[in-house]
């Protein structure tokens, strides 16, 4: 059966016909795999269908960031349309251009140490390219930072500026100095080395940055970034916390320092101003990604643990 026959009635069909001016809808597919929305794909264009009201405020700071980063010429989708049809969907529907790509998840299982890094750097480029857009130039509703999920469950999960609340950084670095066994004044030494890390001015961030949101082309290089239902302007290390993304990239944790390395000298190099050292950065996300010690029931978190202490020995060396 086709996936469209289990969403969409026939009448709905009929109106997909209408706004496609597609008679039989030949090669037009429709993919479930979006948390937040339905996703039609349609030659050139995919249109996004919230799958409950509460999701139509991520797809409104969607459409209105798309529009700004084309004015900057960021490598995200287009914003083609707006649909409002209650016979077609009873919530206001997107429709942005579409890839001839893949997503990141697709390669990831496959790709070498060497081809992550690079993957990075594009990544890297990227985002400095839109955290480089003035604030003052950010429409309503993304000039504000991204509001807590309306999902009980998505609600619960930490975000980066979560870690930046009084005092949760500094009990994460004196349990973990205290676990790799080291004095308490090495957690002191960390925390003054990450503060220009913490202290970075805000800027546009996508928020929601993870294998399958980033698209990439034929040539093996990135193309572009999907999915900006989590646009808004704060913390631009948001945008670098491999916490966001599938189990996929922690096969490389014993490696994170290279690939940080490569994501945030990229950045650098494609951003101005006064920015730290990767070291910083990866003794940062090193600090808030480790796994707490009451969550370690399971062999992977718990390899998690050691991988993180290790790195953060690495680190303690170099910092």
């Amino acid at each position: 059966m086709n996936p469209l026959d289990v969403v969409l009635t026939p009448p709905q069909r009929d109106r997909l016909r209408h706004h496609l001016g597609d008679a039989d809808l030949t090669g037009v597919e429709l993919t479930g795999e979006g948390w937040h929305r339905f996703a039609i794909l349609a030659g050139d264009r995919v249109l996004l269908l919230p799958r409950s009201p509460r999701w139509v405020p991520g797809l409104e700071r969607e459409a209105a960031a798309l529009p700004l980063l084309e004015a900057y010429d960021i490598p995200a989708p287009r914003l083609i349309d707006r649909i409002v049809d209650d016979e077609f969907w009873p919530f206001p529907v997107t429709v942005v251009s579409r890839y001839d790509a893949r997503s990141w998840a697709a390669y990831e299982s496959g790709a070498d140490l060497a081809v992550v890094a690079a993957m990075l750097a594009d990544l890297g480029a990227i985002v400095a390219a839109y955290h480089s857009i003035p604030v003052a130039a950010m429409p309503e509703p993304i000039g504000a930072p991204t509001p807590q999920s309306p999902d009980p469950f998505e609600a619960e999960l930490r975000h980066f500026v979560d870690y930046l609340e009084p005092g949760r950084l500094e009990k994460i670095a004196f349990g973990l100095a205290a676990a790799a066994g080291l004095p308490g004044r090495r957690a002191e030494h960390w925390l003054e080395v990450v503060r220009p890390c913490c202290d970075l001015a805000p800027t546009l961030t996508h928020r929601d940055m993870n294998e399958g949101q980033i698209m990439i082309g034929d040539h093996g290089r990135v193309v572009g970034l999907i999915d900006w239902e989590s646009a808004g302007v704060q913390h631009p290390l948001s945008d670098f916390d491999f916490g966001e993304w599938g189990f996929g990239i922690f096969a490389w944790e014993a490696d994170f320092a290279h690939l940080r390395q490569a994501f945030w000298q990229s950045y650098a190099r494609n951003r101005s101003g006064d920015l730290p050292g990767w070291q910083p950065v990866h003794l940062l996300m090193t600090i808030i990604g480790a796994p707490a010690p009451e969550g370690l029931a399971t062999e992977w978190n718990r390899r998690r643990r050691e991988l993180t202490i290790a790195n953060l020995v690495a680190i303690d060396r170099l910092v």
